[in-house]
């Protein structure tokens, strides 16, 4: 391949992963070339696949930055609650013996208030459900919603080639995390 084509290539392959073009024909007029030999170069170097990679690797980011700011602010509303109880405890030890029956009930509700928004800020719901549980909760109930549709693909679907296409792509759509918590995908079901 001469270097002119070369640059085509390279060219096309830009054009398309930067979305600025996204048919084969599109680019070809562009760059002076036939939409079947765009075509080629899109499957040769796999440019759906760069362009899938890409999109991950771009929610990735967004996602380490929602996480990364969603702790940053739980760690500052973590502190100012310790801050809060800090000060609260210094009343009582300067007051101790002075204190009457109000406002120790009024510290008190600052302490359980302190208290419930420090199990907020990490995370922690106020019924002594965490996270973790509350993800795992909701894997289980997907997985069996898939469990369900494929059911219903084996009895509603006669055509066997259709019915282990349609489980394939279920299947391949889950999330590596989620299929049986092992990290590794789950056979599909046996028909």
């Amino acid at each position: 391949m001469d270097i002119a084509q070369k640059r085509k290539r390279k060219e096309a392959r830009r054009l398309f992963l930067t979305g600025e073009c996204t048919s084969n024909a599109e680019i070809g007029r562009r760059l002076g070339l036939k939409p079947h030999t765009v075509a080629k170069y899109r499957k040769e170097e796999d440019w759906d696949g760069l362009t899938l990679k890409a999109d991950r690797r771009a929610a990735q980011r967004i996602i380490e930055s929602v996480v990364t700011e969603r702790v940053s602010l739980e760690t500052k509303h973590y502190n100012y609650w310790e801050a809060l109880l800090r000060q609260v405890g210094e009343k009582i030890r300067a007051n101790a013996g002075v204190m009457d029956t109000r406002e120790m009930s009024e510290l008190g509700a600052l302490i359980e208030k302190a208290q419930r928004g420090q199990r907020l800020a990490r995370g922690l719901s106020l019924d002594g459900e965490n996270e973790q549980q509350i993800r795992a909760q909701g894997e289980a109930e997907m997985l069996h919603l898939i469990d369900v549709f494929i059911e219903a693909v084996k009895r509603y679907i006669t055509d066997e080639q259709a019915r282990d296409n349609i489980q394939r792509a279920v299947m391949e759509t889950v999330p590596e995390e989620q299929a049986g918590g092992t990290g590794e995908r789950q056979e599909p079901l046996a028909h």
